[in-house]
């Protein structure tokens, strides 16, 4: 029996291919571009031998050989965009581009070893200690053989034009997500490959972490205002379905924030409260979520109290080894 395509074209030479993830979601869309005789990938999924065979079945199903993919170029650093980079390279010898401040992330995703300063960030926030010392496995441990990265060729910088064979990228340096997260536009095609930055339901983590930014719901709503300044007809995210109007889901997404915003800053009136306490009423979690969801939302959380700070709206302070915030 044959495979179901994962693969179709959605702009001419621009083919979306759905790559297997192991966990929610299940699905990474990554794009498979046509310049002439030359061929681009933009993001790798995740490192999975079903994920592996699929690409190549998909490539086949074009008849894209291998070595005509010349360039691997990628939103961000995250395992199912970046994780299969390495075996990619290999097979095709191809360049590989990525933002550079993605480039710590990467070897900081790839660590196996814990960190006392995120124990310790995890704990001044009012984390709770795992149940157990595997509850909170690292990054390496957590992903393993799954993110297989390799260190990038060339930087890839806002404004930078990546050419595609007889085509043109534009790089949109678009941070939030990630420090070094971007948005690659096709000027000829009006078409934006946006990763994880505008996605047509949901809206990516955007969270504070001991090794910063400070303040990255500012640089992602600011990036939210950024990729609205561009001519688009068709948006190619990583999950869901391609939509049209970027600038309407743009701001969609803004207002969700700043209804957390305003929810937050509600929790807090009159009475300090830890990120993580105010993420246990602000996400109604019950007790028995998976941890790294409790990190998520604590984490994302912050990142919204950070905002608010930024803007005077909030105060920090320190209360018996513990951060806190209340409203001005």
């Amino acid at each position: 029996m044959a495979m179901e395509s994962k693969i179709r074209e959605v702009a001419p030479g621009i083919y979306q291919i759905y790559l297997p993830l192991p966990m929610r979601p299940s699905i990474v869309n990554v794009y498979l571009v046509r310049g002439g005789d030359e061929w681009a990938l933009i993001d790798t999924g995740m490192h999975s031998e079903d994920s592996i065979a699929t690409f190549k079945a998909a490539l086949a199903e074009v008849g894209c050989p291998l070595s005509a993919v010349r360039k691997l170029v990628c939103t961000h650093h995250h395992p199912d965009h970046f994780g299969t980079s390495r075996t990619y390279k290999e097979l095709t010898g191809a360049e590989v581009y990525l933002n550079p401040l993605e480039v710590p992330r990467v070897e900081r995703m790839q660590s196996s070893i814990p960190m006392p300063e995120a124990q310790a960030f995890f704990r001044s926030h009012g984390v709770p200690a795992p149940d157990s010392p595997d509850g909170q496995p690292t990054p390496g441990r957590y992903f393993g053989t799954l993110y297989a990265p390799v260190l990038p060729d060339h930087p890839l910088d806002d404004g930078d034009t990546v050419r595609i064979g007889n085509r043109e990228l534009i790089v949109v340096w678009t941070p939030g997500h990630t420090a070094g997260h971007c948005c690659f536009y096709f000027p000829a095609d009006k078409v934006l490959i946006v990763g994880d930055h505008l996605l047509p339901k949901i809206t990516p983590h955007v969270g504070v972490y001991h090794f910063g930014p400070d303040n990255p719901l500012r640089d992602f709503l600011d990036s939210q205002q950024k990729v609205q300044k561009f001519d688009v007809e068709l948006v190619l995210p990583a999950h869901g379905a391609v939509f049209k109007d970027h600038r309407y889901r743009a701001q969609q997404i803004i207002q969700h924030h700043k209804y957390r915003l305003q929810e937050m800053h509600g929790t807090i009136k009159g009475r300090a409260r830890t990120a993580y306490e105010v993420a246990m009423e602000i996400f109604d979690f019950g007790q028995d979520r998976p941890y790294f969801q409790l990190l998520a939302a604590t984490f994302e959380t912050l990142a919204h109290l950070h905002l608010l700070m930024y803007e005077d709206k909030v105060r920090r302070f320190e209360d018996d080894g513990k951060v806190k915030f209340i409203s001005q």
